[in-house]
């Protein structure tokens, strides 16, 4: 089961209240003090398990009107089918559980019997579920915490509960109120009761005699009593309708006197009064209208009119129209003049713009031809092209520069190696060749020294020269050619490598210099396009009336000049406007003054003849409305003189009818018609008295008949009085003593007769037997329960005591390992051994303890429906790293059922783990 909505109609301080739980297997539900997460956590348990009892409503009916709590939830069941559940509580509870497509579904077939205990005992659990746990008896912890686990189902305890609570009501060993205890009192009385019996017997039936004695006195009494009450009542009752039997014979001769004159018209009387007070309310009306027309003539003289405003009503009505028109024209002329100031504002700002030779003359001489800025662009953009071209040729003019320098140093650092490569191998070779051709060389001077020396002796000294370059060459051609190991020697690698080098070099820089000769030509020719580009853009552009020396800024320029015909355009069209204004305004006053002139107030503006005009219509108006009520008055005093004449003849027709001569002789008539009616109204009123008061005609009749005789002249409610006194007093006197002598036998049957209760007595022993079994039945089905009770939890408490051992060594990073249960309680093994009872653990530990068993036991209750864990603010004693832990094993728990924490602080896993947050402070109703 995962809850995944709550909407509360009423619940403590929530009311009309809608909240989604995050899409997270953990849910924090973080709130401030009275935020409502207690509130919240108890309307889950509520809606689940239906309302538990009269006060359980009053405390959560909250202050509202309203007298109806409850609400609904959402979740996902463990089939992944999505269940609504909806209950109220108004007078009864009220329950709608089904699937999210409306089939109905039964709520306990799905909890599989989970009940509130089970639920609040295993799954949901606050601070006071663990708190003080160190003072518990081992007894009340395994209730505690292990009960419900251990039946595994609620059903099974619900039925021990109610053995126990049934063998409690039948016996208990020193109980008075059980069943059986009562019976064995009872038996003892009973026994007492028997051992008395013949004590009690001994005037019983001289006590019958007389009451049958009694009873036969009391009803002659009684007979004689009702008799004197009836004739009492015949008096009484003729008593009372006397004095309307002697009134209403007297009215009855009375009005057979009356009756002897002639019909008078039905109501008439009261008829003529209403003629009579018409005619003189309508001679009243009468003057009053005579009043009323002379004040109206008197008013129409005092009014004086001049007709001319009448007459050009019509033309002052368009006037004052016009002048509305005139009004809203001044103001568009006054928008309009501003608008001009504006564009002209506008212009300037572009001519200030666009440089010291423009201006608005300059703006409209220019072309508008509207394919300009197109055609520009297209020129401009050529021109673009050829200097990006330029530059592109400039950049690789630059490059081949420098590479033709680089290759260059290249090929004068070869040549030095080279040169400096030469040297050294000479002198090495000239080492050699000195050290090999040394004898020879000297033998070879020597001899050209010798010669040289003969020459100059014997020939002449010239002579000598020739012999000494002879000598030389020889020696040179003996260095160079007489060893040909030392010239293979100078020839090295070495050398030859550079010469390479030295060639490829020479080619490159050959080669770079005939390209940078053919891009400087390019470059030379690009420019010179250029610059003839150019100066033909600006050419037309002149031709066009645009003097621009930057082509940069060319575009923009034509833009702008372009904007500047635009407000010239529309400048030209608000000086139109303003000149059709002025002319409009020019023809109201030319109106105006005519009209003025007309009606006889020369120089009046439309203001002053709009008021004139609604004072002199008014005046008229004043003078036709008096007109019309003097006309209707005069129409009014018509009709009234012809009420007044047809009110006459009705009353002569009624003064005809009653056969009266005048109108005093009608009135006579009148009163005697009058008295008549009221007699015979009396009469009637007289009758119905007395048919109330007597009940028939005939007891009526009986009645005039007694007085008639006249023998209730000797008899009065005295000597009834007496009678009945006489009577009551015996009466009383038979009672009192026949309701003493029957107590008295009642008392006797109902204490001393020996057969009652001696069945009773046996009746009682019956009933303490059958009792006494149903004891022992109950007694052997509570025995039968609480051992099948102790084999499940042998056989599942190991499991549940391994499991939770895993996760408190989990929470205290294996500090401890081991948990054992003793008749002293739970007890927890140290990573080194030592056993520690929960009771000498700290608070926080305990509860860190206690919570992992929760979380076993949930773990126990396998193959039923997954129900959600709920803990509010049961972490409060727990330090940062235990708590770190406890929230990282809530999360591996919450991989296989939700988990819901209610708190109030703010720890670091709700700012890491935001996600799954909901904050009630936040929502507030």
């Amino acid at each position: 089961m995962k809850l995944n909505a709550l909407t509360i109609r009423r619940f403590g301080r929530f009311e009309r209240k809608q909240i989604t739980l995050p899409d997270t297997p953990l849910v924090m539900i973080y709130g401030e003090n009275e935020s409502g997460k207690s509130t919240m956590m108890a309307f889950i348990v509520h809606q689940l398990f239906g309302f538990s009892g009269k006060k359980t409503v009053e405390q959560w009916q909250g202050h509202g009107d309203s007298q109806t709590i409850g609400g609904s939830i959402t979740f996902t069941g463990d089939d992944g089918n999505v269940y609504h559940l909806e209950r109220h509580f108004n007078g009864q509870e009220q329950l709608d559980f089904h699937l999210s497509n409306g089939t109905p579904v039964h709520l306990d077939t799905l909890l599989h019997g989970m009940n509130r205990m089970l639920f609040q005992s295993v799954f949901c659990f606050d601070l006071d579920g663990l708190r003080d746990i160190d003072k518990k008896s081992p007894a009340d912890l395994n209730d505690l915490l292990l009960g419900a686990g251990m039946i595994g189902s609620g059903t099974l305890g619900k039925l021990e509960q109610t053995l126990e609570k049934q063998c409690a009501e039948l016996f208990k060993k020193k109980g008075k109120k059980p069943a059986i205890n009562q019976r064995f009192t009872q038996l003892n009385a009973c026994s007492a009761e028997l051992r008395a019996w013949e004590k009690k017997m001994d005037d019983y039936q001289e006590l019958q005699q007389r009451i049958q004695e009694g009873s036969k006195r009391l009803e002659a009494l009684e007979a004689t009593k009702r008799k004197l009450q009836q004739a009492f009542q015949w008096w009484t009752a003729f008593s009372a309708a006397r004095p309307l039997i002697q009134s209403r014979q007297l009215l009855e001769q009375e009005l057979r006197q009356l009756q002897e004159d002639p019909p008078f018209p039905q109501q008439g009387k009261q008829h003529y009064d209403d003629l009579r007070k018409q005619i003189n309310t309508k001679r009243e009306e009468l003057a009053q209208i005579d009043e009323q027309i002379s004040q109206l003539q008197a008013a129409q003289q005092e009014i004086k009119v001049d007709l001319r405003w009448q007459r050009y009503e019509a033309a002052l009505q368009h006037l004052f129209k016009s002048a509305i028109e005139d009004e809203q024209n001044e103001n568009e002329l006054r928008r309009v003049e501003a608008e001009i100031r504006e564009q002209k504002t506008a212009c300037q700002r572009i001519c200030d713009y666009l440089g010291g030779h423009w201006s608005e003359t300059a703006i409209r001489q220019a072309s508008s031809d509207l394919s300009l800025p197109k055609q520009l662009k297209v020129k401009i953009g050529n021109w673009n092209e050829k200097q990006n071209e330029q530059r592109d040729l400039m950049h690789d003019q630059s490059a081949a520069s420098e590479h033709s320098d680089k290759l260059n140093a290249q090929l004068k650092n070869t040549e030095t190696k080279k040169a400096a490569q030469e040297q050294i191998a000479q002198r090495r070779s000239e080492k050699t060749r000195f050290r090999h051709n040394q004898a020879p060389m000297g033998v070879l001077i020597g001899a050209t020294a010798l010669l040289a020396l003969s020459s100059a002796l014997l020939i002449t000294p010239l002579a000598a020269v020739p012999v000494l370059f002879l000598g030389a060459g020889i020696l040179v051609g003996l260095y160079f050619f007489s060893s040909p190991g030392n010239r293979t020697y100078a020839a090295s690698d070495e050398e030859e490598r550079l010469d390479s080098q030295r060639m490829m070099i020479h080619q490159q820089l050959v080669e770079a210099r005939d390209e940078l000769a053919r891009l400087n030509q390019r470059v030379s020719e690009n420019q010179q396009m250029i610059q003839t580009l150019e100066q033909e853009i600006k050419s037309w552009l002149s031709r066009q009336g645009y003097a621009i020396e930057r082509l940069h800024d060319a575009e923009e320029k034509v833009r702008l000049v372009e904007n500047g015909q635009e407000i010239c355009r529309k400048m030209d069209q608000l000086k139109d406007q303003r000149k059709q204004l002025s002319a409009m305004h020019q023809a109201f006053l030319d109106e105006t003054r005519t009209l003025a002139e007309q009606l006889g107030v020369p120089g009046g503006d439309a203001d002053y003849l709009k008021e004139r005009s609604q004072r002199e219509l008014a005046q008229l108006r004043n003078l036709e409305d008096l007109e019309k009520q003097c006309a209707y008055y005069e129409t009014h005093k018509e009709r009234q003189l012809h009420a007044i004449h047809a009110l006459t003849q009705q009353q002569a027709q009624l003064l005809k009818e009653a056969d009266a001569d005048s109108e005093a002789h009608f009135y006579a008539l009148a009163e005697r018609d009058a008295r008549r009616c009221e007699l015979e109204n009396k009469s009637e009123t007289a009758r119905n008295q007395l048919l109330d008061l007597t009940g028939s005609e005939e007891r009526i009749r009986a009645y005039e008949d007694y007085l008639k005789n006249g023998n209730w002249e000797a008899e009065s409610e005295q000597t009834y009085q007496v009678q009945l006194s006489a009577c009551e007093s015996e009466l009383k006197s038979v009672r009192d003593q026949l309701a003493a002598d029957r107590a008295s036998s009642r008392a006797m049957e109902a204490n001393d007769s020996y057969r009652d209760t001696l069945d009773r007595y046996h009746t009682l022993v019956t009933d303490a037997g059958i009792k006494a079994k149903d004891w022992a039945v109950l007694q052997t089905a509570l025995w039968a329960i609480r051992k099948a009770k102790e084999n499940y939890r042998e056989q599942r408490l190991p499991h549940v005591l391994t499991k939770a051992a895993e996760y408190f060594s989990c929470v205290t990073d294996h500090r401890y390992v081991r948990l054992t249960l003793n008749d002293s309680g739970f007890m927890a093994e140290q990573a080194d051994g030592v056993h520690v009872p929960a009771a000498n653990l700290s608070r926080g530990t305990a509860e860190q303890l206690y919570l992992c068993l929760r979380l076993a036991l949930m773990d126990a209750f396998h193959g039923y429906e997954t129900m959600p864990m709920i803990v509010d603010d049961s972490f409060v004693n727990f330090d940062a790293l235990r708590t770190k832990k406890v929230y990282a094993l809530l999360e591996k728990i919450a991989a296989q059922r939700q988990v819901i924490i209610f708190t109030c602080h703010k720890t670091a896993y709700l700012k890491e783990h935001a996600e799954t947050v909901l904050n009630l402070s936040k929502q507030r109703n």
